[in-house]
């Protein structure tokens, strides 16, 4: 083979002999034939086609599937550097590694790769080949495997004998790498290297001075072997094929030929058939062919020679395409040719059906190829589409389906069998698009098409799975797990599909080691989502991370990333409600809560989850309603409504003269005379006898609070009875009072109601200096309340409820100055009051919309400042008229925005804190009103209570009756 360059590299000892002939030959050296050269039969021209890379010296070596590696003349020098070439896509690459000399070999002079595999670099290509170390002398085999750890892709291979001067490999398939190493001049010899263990065997013909091991196909080797001759001298070289299972070696000449030597060997598309690529030296020269066994062992030698080349020598073959070198007197050149009539294989174009069940459209015997480029469909129940065996290579670019529930679209078995899938593979639900079980073992898989359904390859520790296109589930549902053993490797142009929904969702698991890389997409789908999903799982290791993460579907309220460890990858799902822009104070408290009870507490409810998570427009009314607002704002009804008790109270001492008599004291209950000491009474009061008096107040009120910028507006009504005993203890009124009342509070805007029912004590006292009044009192009101929401938005619809109790406390005082102007009893009057209202823990009930509430306490103090006004009127019947009037000013501090801790029911860790309608800081108070003696020491009083201020409103309107014993 003559070449412009050093290729020793390529060609080991045994080459030197392959030459030293072919140059005698042409030299015209005698030399004896053993037979008479063979005639081949005339052929149609080939369509011959360079293949350069650029304008460099170019050498084609190994060819499988769209792969071409070889090597080029790096320019300016006698080095080769590596190449891979894509007739996929007709790129050329720089190979295994770009380096900056061009060799593309770290730490090497020279390199060459011989032999790839099916699959890509970053997927399960492997490659072996050789080179020169710097600064070294001798060959070094490698084997380059894209799907070993990172960092691990090169391993440098020497035969293990400390005599080895060049170790070069030339092919694998499988497991299984061939080539040779030499111990010294001539002595060339074959080995095989099983790739899992690194074993090497010397592979040597019986009897023969050299061999060589070219190409491995299944379990058939091929290559040359050197006899001797008479006299013990290097005799001719024969091609041989050696089967590994039956350990037998079949001889191969070609008609005519000096010398014959196998460059490859590959499957032809049936069983028991073959293609071999030769070099052969005649008398005339060397020449390149190629052999075709078929099934019964006939051979059928095409001749490889390019158009107008000076020499033409053949390297590898794959199905019908040959490619090699070829020189002209431009230097010299890669090219590629496909042979027609070599190829086989069980071929489908058009479409085929199978609804038998257990049957398979298409079933391929041991070494039989299947290329698809049609439809197949199977429909039975447990059909498949193709089945394939042994060694066996499928080729799918078209559609292969499975419907019937147990069945496959590809149904893989044997030894080593191969999957090229560029077009569509397809199961419905109960079927799987790829199976690789039983007896499958070493099963190899490159998908640059779509696999859409289940996957189920479980192939042993040695299946390898490359996914350069789309792999996923497509219909409904979800919880599908794809399980692939040994390795899977994904490249940058892969992508992975696995659907999310509610508790579930796909996964892939892999019994080995998984290499990542390209797009993972999980497909999220309407349900009850939860904040993290197992997406891949691998028992050896996971290296790598997906280039990209394209979650489809997902919620704008939810953010995702992937977490890895060194076995599993985990989709992390975030909600994000709180980010959304133009929330109020409580919709981002809800929004919070939302978030902390997704991401970190224990989920949103079902429902709930998914509702919240389909919401198209803007959540905050959705939050509104899960707010559970009413629990804050009945804290603003019930402190406000503390107020009619005061009320009350402090009306009834002033009645009772208990501190002073300005605005309704007790004219007409025939009292003593006042003690001594006290001031003149004004006129009409009269004092207070020793012995009780029974009291009685009736009210009712209604209110309104506007709820400001970050709550919604209330109304409540409130009704009740206050009565209550009280006596003179010397200078001082001392009574006792109780009550029951019953407010409503509603919240239109978020369809909530609440209802309390109170009991009601207190105690009071009052008493007189001279014109200054003194009174005071305090109550306890213990407040039973039910709550009723209706937590409603798009797509969810939930009545929720809770009992809770609560206790209001009070305690007040005031102080009066009482004067007499013209008949006009007038009194300036300044009070103080405290009200604090502690809130039990409750847990509303009804649906996914529950709340848990936290116990919780308010208190709020108020100042008041004012003035009364009072005459009392005689009737002609005898009875007095009082009327009054009371004006003043109140201003609140405190905790005067009341504030709820509430939870998703039976979430824990996940609280949210909203705000109620506030209370007024500052209010008018308007009191007006008469009061009536009738006689018998009775007296009836009717007043009206007006609270004013810029947010709320109050009226009240209340009726008394006393009665003295």
């Amino acid at each position: 083979m003559p070449m412009p360059v050093d290729r020793s590299a390529g060609r080991n000892t045994l080459t030197s002999v392959r030459s030293r002939l072919a140059s005698a030959l042409l030299l015209g050296t005698a030399i004896v034939l053993p037979w008479s050269p063979g005639v081949a039969d005339p052929l149609p021209p080939l369509d011959y086609m360079t293949l350069d890379f650029g304008d460099n010296q170019t050498f084609l070596t190994g060819i499988r599937g769209d792969n071409i590696v070889g090597n080029y003349v790096v320019p300016g020098t006698t080095a080769t550097g590596g190449l891979l070439y894509d007739s996929a896509t007709g790129t050329w690459s720089p190979f295994p590694y770009a380096t900056p000399d061009g060799v593309n070999y770290p730490g090497a002079d020279t390199a060459s790769p011989y032999g790839p595999s099916f699959g890509s670099p970053g997927g399960i290509l492997r490659v072996v080949g050789s080179y020169k170390a710097k600064g070294g002398t001798v060959d070094l085999g490698y084997l380059y495997d894209g799907a070993a750890a990172p960092g691990k892709e090169l391993t440098t291979l020497v035969y293990p004998d400390p005599d080895v001067l060049f170790t070069i490999l030339h092919s694998n398939f499988g497991n299984t790498a061939v080539g040779n190493y030499d111990t010294g001049p001539l002595t060339g010899n074959a080995f095989i290297y099983d790739i899992p263990t690194g074993a090497f065997t010397t592979n040597n013909k019986l009897g023969a001075i050299s061999t060589t091991a070219y190409g491995v196909w299944g379990d058939k080797i091929a290559g040359g072997y050197g006899d001797f001759g008479p006299d013990g001298e290097p005799g001719f070289e024969h091609g041989y094929i050696y089967d590994r299972t039956t350990d037998t070696w079949k001889t191969y000449d070609h008609p005519g030929a000096l010398v014959t030597h196998f460059e490859g060997i590959t499957g032809a598309g049936r069983t028991g058939e073959y293609n071999l690529i030769a070099d052969w030296v005649g008398i005339d020269g060397m020449h390149g062919s190629v052999l075709h066994v078929d099934a019964d062992g006939n051979e059928t030698w095409i001749p490889i020679e390019v158009p107008g080349a000076s020499s033409t020598s053949v390297n590898s073959i794959h199905q019908n395409k040959v490619i090699g070198v070829y020189t002209d007197a431009d230097g010299v050149h890669g090219f590629i040719v496909e042979v027609p009539g070599i190829y086989n294989p069980i071929h489908n174009l058009g479409t085929l059906k199978t609804v038998a069940p257990g049957a398979a459209a298409i079933s391929a015997g041991v070494g039989d190829d299947v290329v698809n480029d049609g439809v197949i469909r199977a429909k039975g129940i447990k059909s498949v589409g193709v089945a394939s065996d042994t060694y066996g290579v499928i080729y799918n670019n078209g559609l292969i389906a499975a419907r019937g529930a147990g069945g496959a679209a590809v149904d893989m078995g044997g030894d080593f069998g191969t999957l090229l899938n560029s077009g569509i593979l397809q199961a419905r639900a109960g079927a799987v698009a790829l199976r690789a079980t039983g007896n499958a073992f070493g099963t190899a898989v490159v998908n640059t098409g779509l696999i859409d359904g289940r996957v189920k390859v479980k192939a042993g520790p040695d299946a390898r799975f490359e996914n350069s296109g789309v792999m996923g589930v497509f219909r409904k549902g979800v919880g599908v797990r794809h399980v692939v053993s040994g390795t899977y490797a994904q490249t940058e142009e892969g992508a992975l599909a696995l659907r999310v929904a509610g508790r579930r969702n796909d996964m892939l698991k892999v019994d080995g080691a998984a290499r990542l890389g390209g797009t993972v997409a999980p497909l999220i789908r309407r349900g009850d989502l939860k904040n993290r999903y197992k997406l891949v799982t691998a028992s050896d290791e996971i290296t790598g991370t997906f280039d990209e993460l394209d979650a489809i579907g997902l919620p704008r309220f939810l953010s995702a990333s992937l977490d890895y460890s060194d076995t599993k990858v985990v989709l992390d799902l975030k909600a994000q409600f709180a980010k959304q822009k133009d929330l109020d104070r409580n919709q981002h408290a809800v929004a919070g809560g939302l978030d902390d009870a997704f991401n970190e507490g224990g989920g949103i409810d079902d429902g709930l989850n998914v509702a919240l998570f389909d919401i198209a427009g803007s959540p905050a009314d959705a939050l509104d309603m899960l707010s559970g607002e009413v629990y804050a704002s009945e804290q603003s009804v019930l402190i406000n409504e503390a107020l009619f008790g005061r009320k009350a109270l402090l009306d009834r001492i002033r009645q009772a003269g208990g501190g002073g008599g300005a605005t309704g004291s007790d004219l007409a209950l025939g009292y003593a005379d006042a003690p001594a000491g006290n001031a003149p009474p004004f006129p009409g009061t009269q004092t207070a006898s020793p012995d009780p008096a029974l009291w009685a107040q009736g009210l009712g009120s209604w209110s309104d609070i506007d709820g400001g910028k970050n709550a919604e507006d209330v109304s409540s009504s409130f009704g009740g009875i206050l009565g209550g005993v009280d006596y003179r203890v010397n200078d001082w009124l001392v009574g006792l009072a109780w009550g029951y009342s019953q407010s409503n509070t509603d919240i239109d805007g978020l369809s909530s109601s609440a209802r309390a029912d109170t009991g009601t004590i207190a105690a009071y006292a009052g008493t007189t200096m001279g014109a200054w009044s003194l009174r005071a009192g305090a109550s306890y009101g213990l407040n039973f309340i039910d709550s009723n929401r209706t937590v409603s938005f798009a797509g969810f619809k939930n009545n929720v409820k809770a009992d809770y109790r609560a206790g209001t406390t009070q305690v007040f005082g005031e102080i009066g100055y009482q004067a007499m102007v013209q008949g006009i009893e007038l009194e300036p009057f300044a009070n103080l009051a405290w009200v604090h209202l502690q809130t039990e823990s409750f847990k509303e009930s009804g649906g996914a919309g529950a709340l848990d509430g936290s116990s919780g306490s308010s208190d709020v103090g108020y100042t008041t400042i004012g003035f009364r006004a009072a005459r009392d009127y005689g009737l002609p019947n005898g009875q007095i008229l009082t009327p009054r009037v009371s004006v003043a000013w109140q201003a609140a501090f405190g905790d005067l925005t009341p504030t709820a801790v509430l939870a998703l029911a039976g979430t824990q860790g996940a609280n949210f804190t909203v705000a109620g309608a506030p209370l007024a800081a500052n209010t008018a108070l308007i009191d007006a009103g008469f009061d009536l003696g009738v006689g018998g020491n009775a007296k009836v009083g009717l007043s009206y209570l007006g609270q004013f201020s810029s947010s709320d409103s109050n009226n009240a309107v209340w009726g008394s009756f006393t009665k003295a014993f």
